[in-house]
């Protein structure tokens, strides 16, 4: 059996905590708050640590999973490429890019697994769209809008929305649109009484001339994760939380009596069968496959260091109030 030990047990790390008990793969838990980490390890009956090293030491784990703060990210990862064990990072990667490239390149020298932990990657309307996507049925994808909204959550940040919120649709609009990202120009700002922005919209162009906006906010009271996408041959709407997918088409009809005006337009819209599963669980079964040698890791530390740019990007974009490049 594969096994994974899980560094952080925050509110992310004990949910990937969680996953890995019901998968049968948890080794054990490390974090650097000692109350922490024992409760957790008792809670599900593993080993707890506060120390990465003594923790792969002792428990031989196949992978580490990180789910630590993001300021952390960077010197963790390195500690555990160094001591031969494979990688999966939550999003984003790191703080900035010049560290993330030196976990991509440290794992790459060392021939081991770096994957990164955008979840909704995995959420299953993602993959079947793709599908669709790729096997022609929708045609070229024209333009991507999404929307991930919802109220301020109330809980200390060290980033603002964009890196919260916002580089789950960075990532899928890279994915889905399937071509790489150019320039990107942000508008937005902060309406709650926080360092960060909490409020923005985002516009990509890629290099194939298409485009992808996304909406990110901590101010509107529901919550609300949706992306559509106009294609050449129909038009698709995903909802993340609901795991559905419906897909609307037209067909012009030539009307027999041709002083018909308007002619006659066939719309028809069709709800997509989805099998419903957590986002998660398929992340990290992903992972374990691609431990085995069984399959790519769907997130690369490439992707995530895509995402991460093109997030970065629109801060710089947001603060100076004029269109970046992404070399």
């Amino acid at each position: 059996m594969t096994k994974m030990l899980v560094v952080g047990t925050g509110s992310m790390g004990w949910n990937h905590v969680r996953v890995c008990s019901e998968l049968g793969c948890l080794a054990g838990v490390c974090d650097n708050d000692s109350e922490s980490s024992k409760a957790v390890g008792e809670e599900f009956g593993v080993p707890y640590f506060t120390s990465v090293e003594k923790a792969i030491e002792n428990c031989r784990p196949d992978g580490v999973i990180i789910a630590t703060p993001t300021s952390s990210h960077h010197q963790i990862a390195l500690s555990v490429l160094a001591l031969g064990t494979h990688v999966l990072v939550e999003k984003p990667i790191t703080n900035d890019y010049a560290t993330g490239l030196e976990i991509i390149d440290k794992s790459e020298k060392l021939g081991l697994i770096c994957g990164v932990g955008h979840i909704e990657r995995f959420n299953p309307v993602i993959k079947r769209c793709k599908g669709m996507i790729d096997d022609g049925e929708l045609g070229e994808v024209i333009t991507i809008s999404s929307r991930r909204v919802s109220n301020f959550p109330g809980r200390i940040r060290d980033v603002g929305v964009i890196l919260d919120l916002g580089i789950h649709d960075i990532d899928n609009s890279i994915f889905l649109m399937g071509s790489k990202p150019v320039s990107v120009f942000c508008s937005g700002g902060t309406h709650n009484d926080i360092e960060y922005e909490d409020h923005v919209t985002i516009m990509i162009l890629f290099e194939n001339g298409k485009s992808a906006v996304i909406e990110v906010n901590w101010i509107t009271p529901l919550k609300v994760r949706k992306i559509s996408l106009t294609c050449e041959k129909a038009f698709a709407e995903l909802d993340y939380m609901d795991q559905t997918i419906s897909v609307s088409s037209s067909k012009y009809i030539d009307p027999d009596d041709k002083s018909q005006y308007p002619a006659k337009i066939e719309f028809e819209t069709r709800n997509l069968p989805v099998i419903k599963k957590e986002p998660l669980r398929l992340e990290i079964e992903d992972f374990i496959s691609a431990v085995n040698g069984e399959k790519e890791i769907g997130v690369s530390g490439k992707d995530g260091l895509l995402a991460l740019k093109v997030a970065r990007a629109a801060e710089e974009s947001l603060s100076k109030g004029e269109v970046v490049n992404i070399e």
